[in-house]
């Protein structure tokens, strides 16, 4: 037990030491090569500009977390259905795999006046730009999950009197939650990058438009300081679904003590 906590803190330690680093060189570097202030300011005055920013942030980042999050949602919903309507339907594949893999080839930073012009400033358009961006990595994993089962390991439920229902529940669906919890973990970063990119566009909320304010300000630290807080809700995010694996994943390879 103590062996494991203590490589548990080399192994934070060494990347927290790396990014120390990284800070105090940017802090005494910048100044040595004369670099301006709205170029690349300090982290001293990124951080004081957080502070002060700090309750816009959380209200901007907030607004940017719902779109975020519900656009994942209704991609994880939508990515499973369409995902089991492709292995239990089997002409259906070369239909959907084909027009999902031509689709996700669009840019999406192109359609997305689009979805300004039909669902207006508010966040329909966001949600649904991280839908899009989601969808892809989720179905694709979901289909590899609920398929990539051994022709042996369906009949033997079948033989110990596993009805369709309880075949589906307990294999499948269990074969396939460790690579939807991997695409969540690809899809999440991609939803809000649809949401940010949203409110590029067309919009009067969200961290996106505290961006595009500091930008049209030239107030880079602010526009520094949102980056920040766009990293916190990323890291968040990962670490909630690798918490839910550590918890509900147990059975893993990966998860076993060794």
């Amino acid at each position: 037990m103590g062996s494991r906590l203590a490589d548990g803190l080399v192994a934070l330690l060494k990347p927290t030491l790396g990014f120390v680093l990284l800070v105090l060189i940017w802090q005494f570097g910048a100044p040595l090569a004369k670099i301006p202030d709205y170029v690349l300011p300090l982290p001293s005055s990124i951080a004081a500009r957080f502070a002060e920013t700090f309750s816009v942030q959380m209200q901007q980042l907030a607004w940017t977390a719902f779109t975020t999050l519900a656009g994942l949602a209704l991609a994880l919903v939508c990515g499973v259905l369409l995902a089991l309507s492709v292995i239990y339907i089997p002409l259906l594949r070369a239909l959907i795999m084909p027009l999902l893999a031509a689709f996700n080839g669009i840019p999406k930073i192109a359609i997305a006046p689009l979805f300004v012009i039909w669902f207006g400033l508010g966040y329909e358009s966001k949600i649904l730009l991280a839908f899009l961006l989601a969808l892809f990595p989720i179905f694709v994993n979901s289909v590899t999950g609920l398929g990539e089962i051994e022709a042996d390991l369906i009949d033997l439920s079948t033989l110990a009197g596993g009805t369709p229902w309880r075949i589906f529940l307990k294999v499948r669906l269990m074969n396939a939650v460790p690579y939807i919890t991997d695409a969540m973990k690809v899809a999440f970063p991609l939803a809000l990058v649809g949401s940010i990119v949203g409110e590029f566009i067309g919009g009067n909320d969200g961290i996106g438009h505290l961006i595009l304010s500091g930008q049209f300000n030239i107030d880079t630290p602010l526009v520094f300081a949102a980056l920040l807080s766009i990293t916190a809700f990323t890291t968040l995010g990962i670490a909630a679904i690798t918490l839910f694996e550590n918890a509900v994943l147990k059975w893993r390879p990966s998860q076993r003590k060794r």
